[in-house]
Formats: structure tokens, C-alpha cells, sequence
């Protein structure tokens, strides 16, 4: 009988690419042996006429075969043989200018097919870091498509393992971005063990691939140079559009304060923990920070964050993480995002401290 390449390979152990190697010399030696045999049939048979045929057939039986050993070998899981990830990555674009054209979801689901319940992990290398996006979002879907269609190619090619979680806030009072990055971080960490959490503004985007979505011993702020701001650094203490932590940095600063409803004051206020918890925030990548802004209805900027920024040094140890509460409605998996969409409630919010605002 003729040889096949898996009694040939047998009991295959040690490394991956041992395996494979030994599979592929397998397969030309089956391919020689098998061609012997049945040239020594053909004759004994005086079918010479059909040699070809069954050269050709058994080669692509013993083929067929190598690659289904190949296969069974990704599916034994040999995450750790896997060499990193370059870094930095390869095949980086630089600086390109926003795609601003509005896509519909279905469009960019069929161009996204890597992407899979809002996670993409790469298959051909161990990542550098696991990454989670965390996005504050109300009624803004056309910004929210722009988003998707930019952040999500330039991350890819930083062959980072990454989740995206869109966190909606439900109508009725107004949008709290510190608490909806809170939440998002909750929701994040009972999902994976992520490396890095990014708190990310829908209308800022990273205009270039060097920009990366990673985290250090430090804080990172991404949006250094924002368009709206004539791609300058608005001041020195600016740590909006797009912030990196580690998961032991953002429980060490205990989040964002969940006391900003409205425009504004959160960020400052987020400075202020990190200076308490003598972090820097830190701008690695300051030339590469280039961001581009999307256009948006322009948020209503009268409230109270003044009058809370001024309680901001006492009560950061006791409002954030750590009395976060809120009503999780739906948590539903889509192919390039998590969607979590809740419900704040502000009056008990404001009543979890006791901050007196004084009308003025």
C-alpha cells in the first residue's frame, strides 16, 4: 500500500514550526515513495496510460492531507509559540487625513470581516497589549460611523488584540461622559483581561498610525494636536479627546468623578487625580499626535462644573469607581462594537456626596 503523510508524521510533538517542518519533508518523501509504488503497479497492470492521473491524485491526497495537519496543529491552540508582534509595527501608513464620509453599518461590516463581537485578536503573532476602547456616546450615529471607519483600520495595523465598547446614555438628563467611561471600564474588565483602557471622545480621531493605542508606566494623552484647537495643545493641563491608563492606573485614581452632568470639567478634574496619585501625564507620541475633529451640535456649556472642580481635591477617593451605580439596560455584542446602553440616575448621582452647590 502507499505511504500517507500522517503515518509518516505520526505522534507529532514539540514546537509548531518543528511540526510543520516535518510535515513538509513527509510530504515529499510520501509523494516520492508513492510515486515508485505505483509506477511499479502501472507496470505490473500495463495501465502506464493513466500514471499521470495517479501521480497527480496521490500528490494532491498527500498535499490535502498536509494541510489538514496544519490546520489541526492552529487548532491545538499553540498560542505560546507564537513570537510577538514587531514593534513597532511593520506596516504603519503615517499620517493620513479622516475619512469623513458617513458609511452605513452594513458597509462597514462587510469591509471590517476580521472583527467579530467588537474584538479583534491577530492570528499570525502574540500582541503587544490587550486594548480597550471606551466610548461615551448620545445620539450622535453619523459620528459614531466616522469613528468606526477610521479608528478602527489604524489600530489594526498596531497589530493590537482590541475591544471596542460604545457606552449610550439614555435621555432624560444630561450626558455624563466621566460616569459613562466609568461604566465602560466596569463592563470592560468583566469581559477580558485587558492591558489598557483608552477613554476615547467620538469627535477626536487620530489622524496617524504612530499615534498608539498602548499604555505605559504613566498616563498617555493621545490628542496632543486637535484641529479644532489649531492642532496645538490647548494647555498644559489638557487631558481630554483621547487618554490612555492601565487598569491599575485608572483603579489607583479611582476613575473619573461621576458628579459632571453637562459640558466640561471632568477632564480637569481627572488631572487633578492623577497629580494626587503623582502620575505625569505623559505625550510619547507628540509628534505623531496629530487629531482630527468631527463636527457636532455644540453641547449646551452652562452648569455646574466650576463649583464641583472646586471639591475636586477632597472627594476623589470616594466618587468614582468605587461608588459608581447605575442601570445596565441592555449589554448586546455587535460585530465592530459592545453596546452598553444605560441609565443614570442624577439625583441619586449628586445625593451619593455631600456636596452643597449654592445657587449664584
Amino acid at each position: 500500500m502507499g505511504l500517507s503523510a500522517k503515518k509518516i508524521a505520526g505522534s507529532c510533538e514539540g514546537t509548531y514550526n518543528a511540526c510543520i517542518i516535518g510535515l513538509l519533508v513527509s510530504a515529499t518523501l510520501v509523494y516520492a515513495l508513492n510515486l515508485k509504488f505505483y509506477h511499479s503497479i502501472s507496470k505490473i497492470h500495463g495501465n502506464m496510460k493513466n500514471l499521470s492521473d495517479i501521480i497527480q491524485q496521490t500528490f494532491s491526497q498527500t498535499v490535502s492531507k498536509r494541510l489538514i495537519w496544519t490546520q489541526l496543529f492552529h487548532d491545538r491552540n499553540f498560542t505560546n509559540t507564537l513570537e510577538r508582534c514587531s514593534w513597532p509595527p511593520k506596516y504603519l501608513h503615517g499620517r493620513e487625513t479622516l475619512n469623513r464620509t458617513v458609511f452605513d453599518l452594513e458597509d462597514l461590516n462587510e469591509v471590517f470581516t476580521f472583527m467579530k463581537d467588537g474584538h479583534y485578536k491577530p492570528t499570525n503573532c502574540t500582541p503587544k497589549q490587550r486594548v480597550a476602547i471606551i466610548v461615551p456616546y448620545r445620539d450622535r450615529e453619523p459620528q459614531m460611523k466616522i469613528f468606526l471607519n477610521n479608528v478602527i483600520p489604524r489600530i489594526y495595523r498596531q497589530q493590537l488584540e482590541f475591544g471596542i465598547y460604545i457606552v449610550e446614555q439614555t435621555s432624560g438628563v444630561p450626558f455624563n461622559r466621566g460616569m459613562l467611561s466609568n461604566i465602560g471600564f466596569k463592563e470592560a474588565i468583566l469581559d477580558m483581561k485587558y492591558d489598557c483602557i483608552v477613554i476615547h471622545d467620538l469627535d477626536i480621531l487620530p489622524e496617524d498610525d504612530r499615534n498608539f493605542y498602548t499604555c505605559a508606566d504613566n498616563p498617555i494623552h493621545m490628542a496632543v494636536k486637535v484641529q479644532q484647537f489649531k492642532y496645538n495643545l490647548p494647555y498644559k493641563g489638557f487631558a481630554g479627546g483621547v487618554t490612555t491608563f492601565s487598569k491599575l492606573q485608572y483603579e489607583k485614581i479611582n476613575g473619573f468623578s461621576n458628579q459632571y452632568f453637562g459640558w466640561g470639567g471632568e477632564d480637569d478634574d481627572l488631572f487633578t487625580r492623577m497629580k494626587k496619585n503623582n502620575y505625569s501625564l505623559i505625550r510619547p507620541f507628540e509628534e505623531f499626535g496629530h487629531c482630527g475633529s468631527i463636527k457636532h451640535q455644540q453641547a449646551n456649556k452652562k452648569n455646574d462644573r466650576l463649583k464641583i472642580l472646586k471639591y475636586a481635591h477632597k472627594i476623589w477617593q470616594r466618587d468614582g469607581l468605587n461608588n459608581l451605580k447605575y442601570n445596565l439596560l441592555i449589554k448586546r455584542l455587535k460585530q465592530l462594537y459592545v453596546w452598553i446602553y444605560v441609565n443614570i440616575d442624577m439625583l441619586n448621582v449628586r445625593k451619593s456626596l455631600d456636596i452643597k452647590l449654592k445657587n449664584e
